[in-house]
């Protein structure tokens, strides 16, 4: 079955959603201080000079943004032709490429949050970026959780759905 973008879409927005919202929460569980769109939104306001008031809607903004970019990416790869093969094989490469997009998200997670925070607050692109975030700790996992959630809501929840039109999770030319 061909997915266009319009039936596509709402499953993007939902798996972003979603995988925002529990990447924040996971971060809350975690005992962090401030949660990342807390964090963005603070230090975007602070340093633009704009309402404190702005802080929190701004920060979920970004974040959100972020995810959305980020579950589109997903999905456009997901479409690409090796991933287009049948059964397990197509299972195994999508839970690899969660895995992949976990790691390079994670990557550059600090490099990407200083230059957000530059450019959304006025001040420009940082004379010096941070380094590449190379850990396999909590942020690397919580980027896998993330990319884990827009695998199921994008790939499997819908497949799920289309169960009627003979289509399987793992089966057929779902992308």
């Amino acid at each position: 079955m061909d997915r266009t973008i319009k039936t596509q879409l709402p499953w993007v927005v939902l798996a972003a959603v979603i995988g925002a919202v529990g990447f924040a929460l996971a971060q809350k569980l975690a005992g962090f201080p401030q949660t990342i769109p807390e964090f963005m939104g603070q230090a975007i306001v602070s340093g633009g000079g704009y309402s404190a008031s702005l802080a929190l809607p701004i920060g979920w903004g970004v974040h959100l943004g972020v995810a959305l970019s980020y579950a589109v990416l997903f999905v456009m790869i997901a479409a690409l032709p090796p991933f287009r093969r049948a059964g397990a094989m197509r299972f195994a490469l999508l839970i690899g490429l969660v895995f992949v997009l976990g790691w390079v998200s994670t990557l550059i997670t600090q490099p990407a949050i200083v230059v957000t925070i530059g450019i959304l607050s006025g001040q420009g692109f940082p004379a010096a970026l941070p380094p590449l975030n190379k850990s396999l700790g909590f942020v690397f996992w919580n980027h896998v959780a993330f990319f884990a959630i827009v695998f199921l809501f994008t790939q499997v929840v819908p497949s799920l759905v289309r169960r009627g039109n003979h289509s399987t999770v793992v089966g057929g030319n779902a992308a």
